[in-house]
């Protein structure tokens, strides 16, 4: 069996978020501008039901480490964000719960109490902040995310005495504040963690400077109409590469806003993204749209689909596109 344990749980609980970050999923690009993806329900969000539900399988580590990650929302912004973690308390109180946040939703005193329930969880729960710079830079990428709030809100968290993180995506335009920003944290009683930009040389990365760039971010991204003439679901042609198993390897799953389970948030966006979602939208759902969503089976139905194993074995012969660009070893 390829998951008789799950070790590690990423939850994409909403698409709500108070930011523009160029390179999220909840934007596309038509020429050179920015606007909302128009392939995300941006009234999707999970339920508690699913998230009580997915805590009481028989699989899960006693101390499973469960990610609340923000592939296309900010996961407190879930309008029941702090009762999922009571949830999460009462049937798995060993969990490592972690959590990352812009910082720039909520009050002082909602961190608190996340403070206070971060800290009951086991040993390796802790909270994320993503500040990608100073007050002058971190607003070149984090649009819209205020800065005087996102310091209120990691004092109060950090004055709970739980575990708080700074994490720093690398740009050219704050690489040379790192010391600064490192310091900046150690101040503050957060440790810190500088990141590689993993879009570094990509095309989205390209499309989203150039976004920067031209100053299109001052602008609100505006719904949109797929454009009828556009290329969907080309990607790119690849040698197949020897591909790293880590979703096996971490016996990790991700679940989405909308209760879908898979391998990994890069699935996920690549579902959304016109560029891969015609050959992936086939690669995982064949001719049954609906064996991955929690609202229709449980998770032990998901995981014991065969689906997992054509994964696996697709990795060594001919594996997709989300695998390659995903887990190719280097």
């Amino acid at each position: 069996m390829l998951y008789s344990r799950i070790e590690q749980i990423q939850f994409d609980l909403n698409v709500t978020c108070n930011a523009f970050c160029p390179g999220c999923h909840r934007y596309t690009f038509v020429d050179n501008q920015m606007y909302l993806n128009p392939h995300l329900n941006f009234n999707s969000s999970i339920s508690i039901d699913i998230i009580e539900r997915v805590m009481q399988n028989p699989r899960l580590n006693d101390d499973v480490w469960i990610d609340m990650v923000g592939l296309v929302g900010e996961p407190v912004a879930h309008k029941d964000f702090l009762e999922i973690t009571d949830v999460i308390y009462k049937y798995r109180p060993n969990a490592n719960l972690n959590v990352h946040t812009n910082g720039g939703l909520r009050s002082v005193e909602f961190f608190t109490a996340l403070g206070d329930k971060i800290k009951r969880q086991g040993p390796g729960s802790s909270v994320t902040f993503s500040i990608d710079g100073l007050k002058d830079t971190n607003n070149i990428y984090r649009i819209g995310v205020i800065w005087e709030k996102i310091m209120e809100n990691a004092k109060a968290i950090v004055s709970t005495g739980a575990s708080v993180t700074w994490k720093c995506i690398e740009f050219p335009w704050n690489t040379h504040q790192q010391n600064e920003i490192e310091q900046s944290a150690k101040d503050m009683g957060m440790n810190f963690r500088w990141e590689p930009n993993r879009d570094k040389g990509s095309k989205r990365m390209e499309l989203y400077m150039d976004a920067i760039n031209n100053r299109f971010h001052k602008k609100t991204p505006a719904p949109m109409n797929v454009n009828p003439n556009a290329e969907i679901g080309q990607g790119y042609e690849f040698d197949f590469p020897e591909i790293k198993d880590r979703c096996f390897d971490e016996k990790a799953i991700y679940i989405n806003y909308d209760g879908r389970v898979l391998p990994c948030c890069m699935f996920n966006a690549a579902t959304t993204d016109e560029q891969y979602m015609k050959e992936i939208d086939s690669f995982i759902y064949g001719t049954n749209s609906k064996w991955n969503d929690l609202h229709t089976y449980s998770l032990e139905e998901v995981m014991n689909n065969n689906w997992w194993r054509m994964l696996f074995d697709s990795l060594t012969t001919a594996p997709c596109t989300v695998c390659v660009h995903s887990c190719e070893k280097i």
